[in-house]
């Protein structure tokens, strides 16, 4: 169809009515030359006006063709979705900002009250907090596809009962990470933008490694992250932050535990000494101060309490597993090993 609508515009352009009139006198061979010249500039505009309107039709043809679409979200659920959809709920900042970053924050009609980034997002209808979303708001919203986590499981069933897709994310790693970014791209029709997102994460992510090869395994600093202090938490090896402090060439001592996050005894704590202790800087208040680690009777002794290797790293870059995941590593890398990224 598009070969014969430019084949057809090319005819017309060649036909009679086209060709100059046996009254034009060209006496030059400059003159012939402008003719020519002007002449294909013509055409070439016919058939670029030609083009710019068959290729939008084409390509929301080919998405179309995407659909219906069945994706295995982070719990293994299957979830089928029919038709392309149009609008979209988050209820975690890290599914609003994956949502942003691929470019369809027009589509997004609800967030919730924690999701901060990008700056436009707070501009979109609350549809609650973390644990509490709105499921009669969410209806009204007309949304197509709930974007949620495990904290909302107990939701899914509701929104599925009014028509509404709900795909849970858990992801673990860096990798589980663009995972996700690439099935939401795939859900909304638009799997290319999340090449473009997943490049710049591992840009950054080989910018760290390349920097903390240079390390030997043998002399990779002990990390613990220091959710809390009273009582001690930490995190445990299936999540995130543990998978991005291996990455940025760290050794958490907390590697080993058994659960998500693990609480310990002080005394165990100081039995396994890490290097350096990392901790959130919390946006809007509440974390831990380093400083009050050492007044506290027993954190003394540990070698990164003693040598001042306590610091704070942005808890929205560490925490969120979105499109500035690779940024969480490189803070982590560049709060263990300061001296490679000068």
């Amino acid at each position: 169809m598009h070969g014969q609508a430019v084949s057809s515009v090319i005819h017309m352009c060649c036909c009679p009515a086209f060709k100059r009139s046996p009254d034009v006198h060209i006496s030059t061979e400059w003159g012939i030359h402008m003719f020519k010249k002007d002449w294909i500039r013509s055409l070439s505009a016919i058939v670029l006006a030609v083009l710019l309107t068959l290729v939008p039709g084409a390509i929301g043809a080919h998405a179309a063709d995407m659909y219906p679409l069945s994706i295995t979200d982070d719990l293994g659920r299957k979830v089928e979705i029919t038709s392309k959809p149009r609008r979209f709920v988050s209820l975690a900042p890290s599914w609003t900002e994956i949502l942003f970053e691929l470019g369809l924050g027009d589509q997004v009609v609800g967030v919730t009250q924690f999701c901060d980034y990008p700056a436009e997002a707070a501009k979109k209808t609350k549809v609650g907090g973390f644990s509490d979303p709105n499921i009669e708001l969410i209806v009204s919203l007309q949304a197509d596809v709930v974007f949620g986590t495990t904290m909302h499981m107990k939701e899914a069933p509701e929104f599925e009962k009014r028509g509404i897709k709900f795909v849970c994310q858990n992801a673990q790693t860096v990798r589980g990470v663009m995972d996700n970014i690439m099935m939401a791209a795939k859900i909304a029709g638009v799997p290319d933008r999340a090449d473009k997102v997943n490049g710049n994460i591992e840009k950054t992510m080989a910018q760290v490694t390349k920097a903390v090869a240079k390390i030997p395994v043998k002399e990779r600093l002990s990390v613990l992250y220091l959710v809390w202090d009273e009582p001690v938490m930490s995190v445990g090896p299936n999540t995130l932050i543990s998978d991005m402090i291996t990455c940025a060439g760290g050794v958490s001592i907390t590697r080993d535990a058994s659960s998500d996050y693990p609480s310990y005894s002080l005394e165990t704590i100081v039995a396994k000494n890490p290097d350096v202790i990392l901790a959130p800087h919390v946006h809007s208040g509440g974390g831990l101060d380093p400083a009050t680690l050492k007044s506290k009777a027993g954190w003394q002794t540990i070698d990164a309490v003693r040598k001042g290797n306590v610091f704070l790293v942005d808890d929205n870059l560490v925490s969120r597993p979105g499109p500035r995941v690779g940024e969480g590593v490189m803070e982590f890398a560049r709060a263990l090993y300061p001296e490679l990224f000068k």
